[in-house]
């Protein structure tokens, strides 16, 4: 059993690196006229393309291409009129770039602090083989490098800042993964990356205030884009002797810290299971490509048409691959999810001799899934290998006590790819941690996507020349930059003792104007003011309310009548509620529609006598507690003044005068 909080990041050498890509507005592409729109529906035409690698600058293949070519994807394009020209089919060179988008990114550079702003923009390409760009690269453009963020007294560095074109959208897979569909309506969207230095940021707190301050700057500077799918999150996390992993797709900041804890524990476990095949003294030598048609041996009614099931024997692996090294996943699964992606057999036509054991992982995991879902696809082995059949494999394949197996079952050709990648991906557990890209799913956990990409993907565009740029436009866009996340930060505290998260949740919610607006034009209490932004709006916004119509004035005055003690402040949401539903009517109007009127203390202790006098008739009043019949009382007092005075403050009176009796 792992035990993920018990981690100490720092004995671990935990370092962390984020990628931020986010769309910035723009009234065209990136490289072409087409307007920077979304399309749904029936697309008016399709069309589609392989993929196949081509050498970088230096004459070589980069390794990650070369396992994108392997997956064999065949790729089809949904396509429409309204934002698709014959740039995004590739069939004619880039319009000159937009010099809005690329201006836009020296903009944000200036509010990121960077100090080496490029004076000739050079466009690069950067090759992609997943189908997602038709030219099978990205054109990129590096406009700033040299950039911090202030992070709990430390820079933290920002090395590059890139303005590029964005992906095509992802729609669906087919035929085990191998046919992909793409939208191209995103392809070409300008958007800036915003790249931190993976050495500098040694715990996940840290790392995630980095995070939150880029995303808050990119809000705050008014360049980027809203909506689902405008930004996208990568991180990349290592500890000492591990690796460089990127992880995909993290959008939700809360999962920072669960997702590093995850990650330092599968690669401190995959450092450990070097050492263990090491001192058992395994060598890459051994691990052979022989396989075994086991078809026979199992009833020919279970086996698929034209399918074939072979094995392969993984000497000194016994035991190995039924390690945990994410929270209920094992090695093995590991090597089955990588296996899958590649080869396009699926996960549930691949098996690893540790999981004839019951309590295997994966096993508990289907005997749940079953539950929830009778579709759920079966493991075919968890189906049909029996104790016997195990036995038999294990002694056709000639296995000692601490060796391993693999099973696969599908085409012929597909097996045999399958089982390769397990024994490749097996050499590379003699190694630790390969440096690869993860994909980050539901329940916190990774999974393979590809193999980190190397310097021979990224080479200069020839259809572009560099582009000289106007430094004194430039600089002179230092003047739009504004107050900094960390800047309101660091006010919001020291003004009005407000929490990081509090004022992040402000910042977000573009309340910020609101909020100074409330405490330093009319002297209100700063909590107040923020329950009622806050969490006030936010609850009558999430009963479907219009909160659009509750103008500042009208903020105003309710916050007024609650400081006056016209009414408690716990009378402030039904009273907003009322007036988005009535907005003709005044607060005089509201407050008699209620039935809310002016409480004051001493007709609390008025009511106090009326209340506990009615008390005495109680059967139990001589059993009650000093602290249940303050309860009694206060509870029949908010009765009879409908919640208008503070309920807390009326507890401390009814509590006061009983032991004054």
């Amino acid at each position: 059993m792992l035990e993920l909080e018990k981690i100490d990041f720092k004995k671990m050498g935990f370092r962390a690196g984020i990628e931020v890509h986010h769309q910035i507005k723009t009234k065209r592409k990136l490289f072409c006229n087409c307007p920077p729109i979304l399309c749904d529906g029936e697309p008016d035409y399709l069309f589609e393309r392989y993929f196949r690698p081509v050498l970088g600058e230096m004459g070589d293949f980069d390794a990650g291409m070369l396992i994108e070519f392997e997956k064999g994807y065949r790729v089809i394009y949904h396509a429409y009129e309204a934002s698709v020209c014959n740039y995004e089919q590739d069939e004619q060179p880039p319009f000159w770039p937009d010099y809005e988008g690329i201006y836009m990114g020296y903009e944000l550079a200036h509010w990121l602090n960077f100090s080496a702003l490029v004076d000739e923009v050079v466009v690069s390409r950067k090759q992609y083989l997943d189908g997602s760009i038709t030219t099978g690269f990205q054109r990129t453009m590096i406009v700033a490098r040299d950039g911090w963020v202030p992070v709990n007294g430390k820079k933290i560095k920002i090395t590059n800042l890139t303005v590029e074109e964005d992906a095509a959208r992802k729609i669906k897979t087919e035929n085990f993964g191998r046919t992909v569909y793409y939208n191209l309506d995103r392809l070409g969207i300008p958007l800036v990356e915003v790249i931190s230095d993976h050495e500098d940021c040694d715990n996940p707190d840290d790392f995630k205030k980095l995070a939150e301050y880029i995303g808050l700057t990119l809000r705050l500077s008014g360049i980027a884009q809203r909506g689902i799918g405008s930004v996208r999150q990568d991180v990349n996390f290592s500890i000492k002797g591990g690796n460089r992993v990127e992880i995909k797709g993290v959008q939700d900041l809360d999962t920072f810290v669960d997702l590093a804890r995850r990650e330092v524990a599968r690669q401190d476990m995959l450092i450990k299971i070097a050492d263990m095949l090491k001192e058992r003294g395994l060598t890459k030598e051994e691990l052979e490509h022989t396989y075994i048609d086991f078809t026979e041996n199992f009833d020919p009614k279970i086996i698929p048409k034209n399918y074939i099931l072979m094995g392969i024997r993984i000497p000194k692996l016994g035991g190995i691959y039924g390690l945990e090294i994410q929270p209920s996943k094992d090695f093995g699964q590991d090597v089955i999810e990588k296996t899958e992606l590649i080869s396009g057999i699926p996960r549930s036509y691949l098996f690893h001799s540790d999981e004839i054991n019951q309590k295997a992982f994966r096993r508990i995991h289907e005997k749940k899934m079953i539950l929830k879902s009778e579709d759920y696809q079966k493991n075919f082995f968890f189906q049909n290998l029996t104790i016997d059949l195990n036995k038999k494999i294990r002694k056709i394949l000639n296995l000692k006590k601490d060796d391993a197996y693999f099973l696969a079952l599908g085409p012929q050709k597909w097996v045999i790819h399958a089982l390769k990648k397990v024994i490749e991906r097996t050499k590379m557990a003699l190694d630790g941690v390969p440096q690869e890209t993860r994909r980050f799913l539901p329940d916190n956990n990774t999974e393979f996507l590809r193999v980190i990409h190397g310097q021979d993907r990224l080479y200069p565009d020839t259809d572009t020349p560099p582009i000289d740029m106007d430094m004194e436009k430039i600089q002179k866009l230092r003047e739009k930059v504004g107050e900094r996340p960390w800047e309101i930060v660091s006010e919001f505290e020291e003004k009005y003792g407000f929490s990081f998260d509090q004022t992040v949740k402000l910042i977000r919610h573009d309340r910020i104007n609101d909020m100074r607006k409330l405490i330093e034009e009319h002297n209100f209490d700063p909590n107040r003011c923020y329950v009622l932004l806050e969490e006030t709006i936010l609850a009558l916004t999430r009963e479907g309310l219009k909160v659009k119509a509750l103008t500042m004035k009208k903020l105003v005055q309710v916050l007024k009548g609650a400081h006056s003690s016209e009414f408690d402040f716990n009378q402030i949401q039904p009273i907003l509620r009322l007036i988005i539903s009535n907005p003709k009517k005044d607060l005089k109007q509201i407050l008699s529609d209620l039935k809310i009127k002016k409480i004051t203390e001493k007709d609390i202790e008025h009511l106090y006598d009326e209340s506990l006098k009615e008390l005495e008739k109680h059967p139990r009043r001589n059993d009650f507690t000093k602290d249940e019949l303050a309860e009694k009382v206060t509870g029949n007092i908010m009765r009879r003044i409908n919640g208008g005075f503070s309920g807390k403050r009326i507890f401390e009176i009814v509590l006061s005068k009983l032991e004054g009796n």
